[in-house]
């Protein structure tokens, strides 16, 4: 066996420390670039999402150039915020946005025609959520508990400084920067300029008429502990002295086909019984859950429900072919 000599290894041992405040310099001085803590937002199989509106020859989205021109109120100032920079305008709240589909955000400062303040007196904030649905939730998440409702758009709600809409894929929020600024006015010319779309948001038609209705929510991912249930319209009715929910799911027939499939799998796997239903136009099931109760679940051509608080069958009836 070879041995080393004492003076290689005394050696080896004195460029230890040299070697370690080597390391501890280089790690004083790491490049930013390379490490990047923001997080992707998840996609599951979205629905295919029509291109933003762009003028040919312009770099501009054509939506900003119709919001720039409002009947009766003169731009003052105008923003474009992407994903990439959208922290600089809402932050804290990016993530919140962009996990919820959000596309893109025009922000545009007005003052009425023939006003000369310098300063805005109104402000609208013009998000893309690439879908309907997603605009939805945002608008229901952002509205806060027992809104009043303002008829604007596709749906709106006032709030304290203002008022907030959506209409198609678009949610907008139009705030008064100062008092008496003509919100109502002002917003309904607004969004008689953001483009319908040829598939307007109509989900609300899905919902069948069970009573009074007492509450509409958006559940954007676990519903009701289920980890595949996402994107979720559920409506509470009051129906004689008993509570009734209705969850309705939308999406593409091979978003529905693999839904229905992850529910069947899950009452196999999960020992949750469940007997099938013969109804006209839909696929019934009546499920028996011992933590939810009883509860329906309907496959139609273009959507899925889920039915709570009752286990009477002639519930269904509303959801049959030509119903609903």
């Amino acid at each position: 066996m070879t041995t080393v000599p004492l003076k290689y290894r005394l050696f080896l041992l004195g460029l230890l420390p040299l070697i370690a405040l080597l390391l501890y310099i280089r790690g004083q001085s790491y490049d930013p670039a390379l490490i990047d803590f923001r997080v992707a937002p998840v996609q599951t199989s979205p629905a295919p999402v029509s291109a933003p509106l762009t003028l040919k020859g312009s770099g501009e989205s054509g939506l900003v150039q119709k919001t720039g021109q409002i009947k009766g109120f003169s731009q003052l100032r105008q923003q474009r915020f992407t994903k990439e920079n959208l922290y600089e305008h809402v932050n804290g709240h990016a993530e919140y946005f962009i996990s919820a589909g959000f596309m893109g955000l025009t922000v545009t400062d007005y003052v009425p025609e023939g006003s000369k303040a310098g300063e805005p007196e109104l402000s609208a904030e013009v998000y893309d959520m690439g879908r309907g649905i997603q605009a939805f939730g945002v608008l229901v998440d952002e509205s806060g508990e027992k809104p009043a409702p303002v008829s604007i758009g596709s749906m709106g709600f006032k709030t304290s400084g203002g008022l907030n809409f959506i209409r198609g894929r678009y949610y907008v929020k139009v705030a008064a920067l100062v008092p008496k600024a003509p919100v109502l006015v002002f917003a309904r010319t607004l969004s008689e300029t953001i483009p319908a779309e040829k598939d307007p948001f109509q989900i609300f038609s899905r919902l069948p008429d069970l009573g009074k209705v007492v509450t509409t929510r958006f559940i954007k991912e676990g519903y009701r502990g289920l980890d595949f249930v996402r994107n979720v319209v559920e409506r509470e009715y009051v129906s004689g002295s008993s509570k009734i929910n209705v969850a309705l799911m939308t999406g593409s027939d091979q978003e529905l086909r693999r839904l229905k499939s992850s529910f069947l799998d899950y009452f196999s796997k999960a020992g949750v019984r469940s007997e099938r239903l013969d109804r006209s136009g839909i696929e019934a099931y009546k499920v028996m859950d011992k933590y939810e109760g009883n509860w329906f679940l309907i496959i139609s051509p273009d959507a899925v429900f889920g039915v709570f608080g009752t286990d009477d069958d002639s519930v269904l009836k509303h959801f049959e072919k030509g119903k609903g």
